[in-house]
């Protein structure tokens, strides 16, 4: 390893550990001692046309890039790999490597104390079974992978560090019930709703971290200790996403020059940035369902952003006129507006202070502070 290599990689940990992840010594050993750039030989950079570029250790921003704490995205459209040899390309990302931050704060949040049994939902390219099973020994890690392709890419660089844990090629969502009970299960793609069959793999006193997918975003990262095939926990302080199961619709998301209608105009009662308000984001997220959103400044025109509703319902909101204008069934920005009043109204609690509880048949509440104070039951979210 070059002296400049050596420099990237510790710059990279100290950058870590100074943002308070890695506190837990056994996670920062694990950190150093995993290299995360044989489990990205190449990968994927966005371009400021919203292309990409595939780029390997040739690339003088390789290493600065394989050790930064940022996400790295390694497979466009279920099927493209990163090529260096090829231009820019056009597409949707559909795997990646876990912005680093992100994963130490969820394996944190395992609370492991050693030789506790993991399943990881969605083995990637790796990286974080490698971390897992440096910590817990391969025999004690199982890893699920939707891709033929994607698994025995990630069991050959896993092999390469020395680490075996057990990549099962199949439906994360539907676990792994020949390797169980878990201690933990750890999902590193975000699900719709907790899958049952989490639920009845853990043993009891275990713990699933999982990041629920929502087409607004807001990072509902949530921490459910699991008793009796039910779970039950609080959201993270801090937010957390990653790119959804592949069986999810996302949000349909028209482009707003093709929108031909003409909706009903109104002053906004709040602007449109409490969508990312770090608090208020994510109750929007999870009680907002189907919308999600594009920010865009026509040609002469003030910044707007747009809501796409997907039974084609639209807002358009424009905070310098502070007025929105909506069109469709449902009146996206009134329901917008009207659940962040009643965040308001419940004293503007913090991320950490709502909870979950997933039963033994799929029904999601969402409660306050305490499991008695149920602020909302998510219907939908039952499978």
């Amino acid at each position: 390893m070059t002296e400049q290599r050596a420099e990237d990689i510790a710059r990279f940990l100290a950058g870590l550990e100074a943002d308070g992840y890695l506190s837990d010594p056994a996670w920062k050993q694990a950190f150093g001692a995993v290299p995360r750039h044989v489990f990205l030989p190449a990968f994927f950079l966005p371009l400021p046309d919203g292309r990409w570029q595939a780029i390997d250790a040739s690339h003088p921003d390789y290493w600065a890039n394989v050790y930064a704490d940022t996400t790295l995205t390694t497979q466009l459209d279920g099927t493209v790999s990163p090529d260096p040899d090829s231009g820019p390309l056009s597409g949707t990302g559909t795997c990646s490597s876990t912005q680093p931050g992100l994963m130490a704060l969820m394996l944190d949040a395992l609370c492991l104390s050693g030789g506790e049994r993991v399943l990881e939902i969605g083995t990637g390219t790796g990286y974080n079974a490698a971390l897992l099973a440096h910590r817990l020994g391969s025999a004690n890690v199982a890893s699920v992978e939707v891709d033929p392709v994607v698994a025995d890419l990630a069991r050959q660089r896993l092999a390469v560090c020395g680490y075996r844990p057990t990549v099962i090629t199949g439906d994360g969502e539907q676990g792994w019930p020949e390797g169980g009970p878990y201690d933990r299960i750890i999902a590193t793609v975000s699900v719709p709703a907790v899958p049952p069959a989490w639920l009845a793999q853990v043993r009891d006193g275990g713990a699933i971290v999982v990041s629920l997918w929502r087409d607004l975003g807001g990072g509902p990262l949530v921490r459910l200790e699991v008793n009796a095939g039910s779970g039950q926990g609080f959201f993270l302080a801090e937010a957390g996403g990653f790119m959804p199961v592949r069986a999810v619709n996302r949000a349909a998301a028209a482009l707003p020059t093709a929108v031909k209608q003409t909706g009903t105009t109104r002053p906004t009662r709040h602007p449109s940035h409490v969508l990312h308000h770090p608090d208020a984001g994510l109750w929007l997220a999870l009680r907002v369902t189907g919308v999600t959103w594009l920010g865009f400044t026509p040609d002469g025109g003030n910044e707007q952003m747009w809501l796409f509703a997907s039974d084609g319902s639209w807002a358009a909101v424009d905070d310098t006129a502070g007025q929105v204008e909506q069109y469709g069934p449902r009146e996206v920005w009134d329901e917008i507006e009207t659940v962040f009043d009643r965040w308001c109204d419940a004293g503007s609690p913090t991320r950490d202070r709502l909870g979950l509880t997933v039963t033994d048949t799929g029904a999601h509440r969402f409660w306050l502070d305490s499991p008695n104070a149920v602020v909302w039951d998510d219907a939908g979210a039952r499978r």
